[in-house]
């Protein structure tokens, strides 16, 4: 795993952190992760260990056994030595001898530490001698010697230090001026002359690094103070709220490079060939041909390895501000208390006294300016680091003098540089921050891999009683912990049908690392760890040989501990990586929709990357193509200018203003750091579903994130992103101070990056947002049917039902969402005969809010209510979402089931084609009969609609939160046509192929028929494509399904075991008269509207507050009530801590 410098953190470029495994004995949800992460220690022995077992290894001393990342070397590695290393190293000035130390003076430092801290000690031992003399008892007077005693340890901690210190001092001064001289005096006149002086060495570097130390600009390093800042809030303890970097500066005293030399590559050394580069794509199995040209380079090109010592040593500092500015030194500001209570800020002065490591760098050669491009960056060990920290007071003490927050500082700054120790790494790309750039013109990931997962068979029972399974399946790469995609729990069930799809990210690393992907299949448990009970893998690399070409597989379970587990798993997986421009599309990188006389005016054109290759030119002014809808999207939020809160009359002057004074201040002068600024953090959400935070940034206007993901969007053409700002306040809810609300098929209309300004709307703040987009597509077509969101409205107008052996017409129907509690009744008096079919025609359609789609089932419930009392369910009826296009309104068929022993549970849970056919059950196909068809009126609205409320609104404040997000975006008018395309979509819910395809397809019939169990709905009809993607470039069919006559079964596997109909808007009745209910409503609507401005009763603070304790217990309440529940190990939302 590697960190990338410069890159907006994502899931592939997480901040480091300070990891403290906590034990929680009640949280069983926790429990599981641990056992999670166990089991993947046994099934992947070349796992990477945990960064604090890392660090506390080494900082014993110990010798660890790691992979070279630079080199593909297997090396023992060991922390850096505390003296500079003596040893002869070939010929250059490490041969040179050390001068001479002043040993006097070091002796004299020595002894006036030693001779004053014993003065100390007796002093103190003489103090508590006579303070014990007034004490009778022996118990008092030996409690008079412990103050003391403890005294008398922190003195001598202190004078060990001390010594050590100015020792190091001595000798590492001994060795900058053996680098100075770097010759050897030959004539023995004592001088080495010009010609004396060594030509093989390191001191034409530091010569460049003494002359550039003291004048360069410390703006350059925004960026790794951005990095700093989070490093240190993702490891700083719970009491305090967060961390800033006041300041920087570099100093006069600069580094030193004190030994440096190239490397080989592993396999070219072992080969002897140094013509070979030793990481080529052919060492680990990939087709050169199979990758993009890019991509190729990042992986196998021309390159350097080299090893560098480097050392920093302080000069020694006084007391004078002075005195310590002249050595690297921060400003650090930590804010203390409790959270969301009573806050306080610290300020401490961090100066840097000495570092000591060797790292090892992988220079990517290019043909180009600078020559030199990404650079991967790793640590032979961990880096012996020293700091002073002195809070800003005269009369408190360096805090590195006290012996328990000694241990505790260098503790984390040992864990913290434990994420660079190989055989992890940092990822820099010299060419972009040589260039200044801060823009992404390309993403991290080169590829996806759609994955389908269809069924798990002959799974064995793990609960306690004997009786059955409860399993969800879970997708992660082998090396990592964290799960990346989680099905739904299906209970009660060993031979589960999940029909689910995936689509997972792939960079470089996972490519290098030789990741496989693991399909985990789970068992849930209410009230304690959930079991493993088994698992399957297949290699990344093998689906990057056959890129394009997707693969169905029945792969057997292996037991994650020495059990027998039997059991197999079903699924198609392929991988896809990204395509190129469409030259066809390219433009003149101006805005369309403005003027011709404003359009090539520069100040109106938008803010361009520097591009430094063909390809990034061409991101830049070609957008993207609209035959390949689905791609990776690259969301990166920059900065906030001018950020401030609205103040409005009374709140800004505290009183009634006077004559003649302006109503309000305009706000021309903005202070970057004062009191009453906001700390500002933000979410970022893609189709109303959040999928990144960044940290906080504290009081001040002009918060730097450089923070964002990236993400698989199903469908740019209809696809929208939301950017909220938040600020973060004690004591009461987090307060929005706007939003941006960017829709894709708007933003690239020129080209595929697009970086703007955007002013924050409908909130309580003002200010202009800096957002990068980026765009890359893929060569993965899905069918119509899974480019649709998550979220969304399901609206039926009229059900119909004809079945020739349960009488209907009494009955009346229930509908509900599996993912959501909301259940609509639609009563049997609107049911009516038309032909042989019974008709439920209701005078209003029956909405409901739909959360994850594409894991949901719509069930049709039949229930006889002719009697005084509602009889059980008499049929059901289950249309799975996935199987239906977004915005397209048309009949759909699904079958009507009878259960025979009224058990209709595996109905509910596992995925049945909308035609009926059972194929893939394994079990219980028996005890459900069909016994006839419903037919629906109903349309699949994206995006949150007003029937989302009662979801949203009542589960704390986060959820909360989202819902005001949206409630302010439709006030502003955002939300008209969400999810719609510029391209006509299909005018009813069967996913058709295009005519180009069809006739193509005609020639490859002898691929395999169609998918006759799993994929025969209405959507999933479509013949699996086993040809490249590039040979489909030119048409609309599917490349991501394979046909079940393809399966392939891996030996030892178990196969038999808008407007007013769209987006949920209401009717406002403006023609009716309005009653005193109606005034009611729309004084309540108006109070709403002021509250969530701050305004009206809201305004005051003691109100918000108590609406935030509220809350709080409401989000108390709903985690306790959730401890309990079934659920699986889903994913959680990327943040940047």
């Amino acid at each position: 795993m590697s960190h990338v410098f410069a890159k907006p953190y994502s899931g592939k470029n997480p901040v480091p952190n300070i990891a403290t495994k906590l034990t929680s004995l009640v949280n069983p949800e926790r429990a599981t992760e641990a056992k999670a992460q166990q089991l993947q220690d046994q099934s992947e022995r070349r796992e990477e260990k945990q960064t604090e077992k890392t660090a506390s290894k080494l900082a014993k001393g110990h010798v660890m056994h790691a992979k070279d990342p630079t080199t593909g070397e297997e090396l023992d590695i060991r922390n850096a030595d505390e003296e500079p290393d003596t040893r002869t190293k070939g010929d250059n000035v490490l041969h040179q001898e050390f001068p001479p130390p002043d040993w006097k003076e070091h002796r004299d430092h020595v002894l006036s530490v030693t001779n004053a801290s014993i003065a100390y000690i007796s002093g103190a031992f003489i103090a508590a001698f006579l303070c014990s003399t007034f004490f009778q008892s022996t118990i008092w007077r030996i409690l008079c010697l412990l103050p003391a005693t403890l005294f008398g340890y922190t003195m001598f901690f202190r004078m060990n230090k001390d010594a050590e210190t100015e020792f190091e001092r001595r000798v590492w001064h001994a060795e900058r001026m053996r680098g100075l001289r770097a010759g050897s005096d030959v004539d023995g006149d004592g001088k080495v002359t010009d010609k004396e002086r060594t030509r093989e060495s390191a001191e034409w570097a530091n010569a460049l690094i003494r002359g550039l130390w003291p004048i360069i600009n410390t703006d350059l390093f925004s960026s790794l103070v951005d990095m700093v800042e989070d490093i240190m809030q993702s490891s700083v303890p719970s009491f305090i709220h967060s961390v800033r970097i006041a300041d920087i500066a570099l100093g006069s005293n600069s580094g030193r490079i004190t030994a440096i030399r190239s490397l080989p590559d592993a396999s070219t050394r072992d080969n002897g060939d140094a013509t070979k580069g030793g990481d080529s794509l052919a060492d680990i199995g990939i087709d050169a041909d199979s990758v993009s040209s890019d991509d190729r380079d990042a992986l196998d090109g021309d390159h350097v390895n080299l090893e560098v010592s480097f050392a920093y040593q302080g000069l020694p500092s006084g007391r004078t501000a002075q005195s310590k500015a002249e050595n690297i030194h921060l400003l650090v500001e930590f804010f203390l208390g409790l959270k969301n209570v009573y806050g306080f800020r610290v300020p401490v002065w961090v100066e840097v006294t000495g570092v000591v490591g060797t790292a090892r760098a992988r220079l990517q050669l290019i043909p180009d300016p600078p020559f030199v491009k990404t650079t991967i960056v790793t640590l032979m060990g961990l880096p012996r680091i020293t700091i002073c920290v002195v809070p800003m007071s005269k009369f408190l003490p360096n805090i590195m003098d006290l012996p328990f927050i000694s241990g505790f500082i260098s503790s984390a700054l040992d864990t913290a540089a434990a994420e660079y120790v190989a055989p992890r790494s940092l990822t820099l790309d010299l060419q972009s921050l040589i260039s200044g750039d801060d823009i992404k013109k390309d993403t991290e990931a080169i590829g996806v891999i759609v994955v389908h997962i269809h069924r798990a068979t002959g799974v064995k029972q793990m609960d306690a009683t004997g009786g059955s399974a409860d399993p969800y399946v879970t997708l992660t790469f082998s090396r990592l912990e964290k799960p990346l995609y989680s099905t739904r729990i299906i209970k009660s069930d060993c031979n589960p049908v999940f029909e689910e799809t995936a689509v997972l990210l792939v960079d470089v690393n996972t490519v290098k690392l030789r990741e496989r992907i693991s399909f985990q299949l789970w068992d849930s448990d209410r009230m304690s760890v959930d079991d493993m009970m088994g698992f399957a893998e297949i290699d990344v690399v093998d689906l990057i040989r056959q890129r394009g070409k997707p693969v169905r597989r029945v792969s057997p379970l292996s037991s994650p501990d020495s059990r027998d587990r039997p059991g197999s798993i079903e699924y198609t997986v392929g991988y896809y990586g990204k395509l190129p421009p469409n030259k066809e599309f390219s433009t003149d990188g101006s805005d369309p929709s403005l003027p011709d006389d404003l359009r090539e005016r520069p100040e109106f054109k938008d803010a361009r990357a520097v591009a430094l290759n063909d390809l990034e030119a061409a991101v830049l002014i070609t957008p993207p193509d609209p035959e390949w809808p689905s791609g990776l999207l690259s969301v990166q939020v920059h900065e906030i200018r001018d950020l401030s809160v609205k103040t409005m009359g009374k709140e800004r002057r505290g009183g009634k203003g006077r004559e003649g004074e302006k109503g309000q201040d305009e706000g021309e002068e903005t202070s970057e750091e004062a009191e009453g600024l906001p700390s500002s953090y933000c979410s970022i959400s893609l189709n109303d579903d959040l999928v990144y935070e960044t940290r906080v940034k504290p009081i001040t206007s002009s918060p730097m994130f450089n923070a964002g993901t990236e993400r698989f969007v199903r469908d740019w053409r209809k696809a929208h992103v939301s950017v909220t700002v938040k600020d973060s306040r004690m004591r009461e809810n987090d307060a929005v101070l706007g939003t941006v609300f960017l829709k894709l098929s708007e933003v690239f209309t020129n080209a595929s990056e697009v970086t703007r300004c955007y002013s924050l709307e409908k909130g309580l703040g003002t200010g202009r947002i800096r957002i990068s987009l980026l765009f890359r597509p893929v060569e993965a077509k899905l069918p119509p049917n899974l480019l649709g969101f998550d979220t969304g409205m399901l609206e039926i107008h009229d059900v119909s039902a004809r079945s020739t052996q349960v009488d209907l017409s009494k009955c009346e129907l229930r509908l509900k969402i599996t993912t959501a509690q909301a259940e609509e009744k639609v009563s049997r008096k609107t049911a009516e005969k038309r032909d042989n079919m019974v008709v439920w025609a209701p005078n209003s359609p029956t909405k409901l809010p739909v959360r994850q789609r594409y894991a949901a089932a719509l069930l049709i419930s039949f229930r006889d209510t002719s009697g005084f009392k509602t009889s059980g369910r008499s049929a059901l009826g289950v249309l799975w979402l996935r199987d239906i296009v977004d915005r397209a309104d048309g009949p759909i068929e699904v079958s009507l089931w009878r259960a025979k022993d009224g058990d209709y549970s595996r109905l509910k849970l596992n995925y049945v084609p909308p035609d009926g056919d059972l194929g893939y059950w394994d079990s219980d196909k028996e005890h459900v009969e069909r016994i006839g068809t419903v037919t629906l009126e109903a349309a699949f609205w994206p995006g949150i609609a007003r029937e989302h409320y009662e979801m949203l609104n009542g589960r704390g404040a986060r959820t909360r939160g989202s819902w005001d997000e949206y409630d302010r975006q439709e006030k502003a008018g955002f939300r008209d046509a969400v999810g719609a395309q510029a391209v006509q979509p299909p005018q009813d819910h069967q996913a058709q192929e295009s005519h180009e395809t069809q006739e193509r397809d005609r020639g490859r019939a002898s691929h395999g028929g169609a998918d006759e169990t799993m994929t025969e709905g209405p959507v999933d009809t479509q013949k699996g494509n086993d040809a490249a993607a590039g040979e489909d470039a030119d048409g609309h069919g599917t490349n991501t399904v394979v046909s079940a006559d393809s399966v392939e079964v891996e030996e030892g596997a178990d196969t038999e075991s808008e407007g007013e109909g769209e987006g949920g808007h209401e009717s406002s009745g403006s023609g009716e008269k309005q009653g005193f209910v109606g005034k009611v409503k729309n004084w309540r609507k108006h109070e709403k509207e002021l509250h969530r401005d701050h305004r009206g009763i809201m305004q005051a603070k003691p109100v918000r507050t108590a609406e935030w304790i509220k809350d709080n217990i409401e989000d108390s309440a709903h985690a306790i009530k959730d401890r309990f529940k079934m659920k699986g190990r889903h994913p959680d939302v990327e943040t940047e801590v």
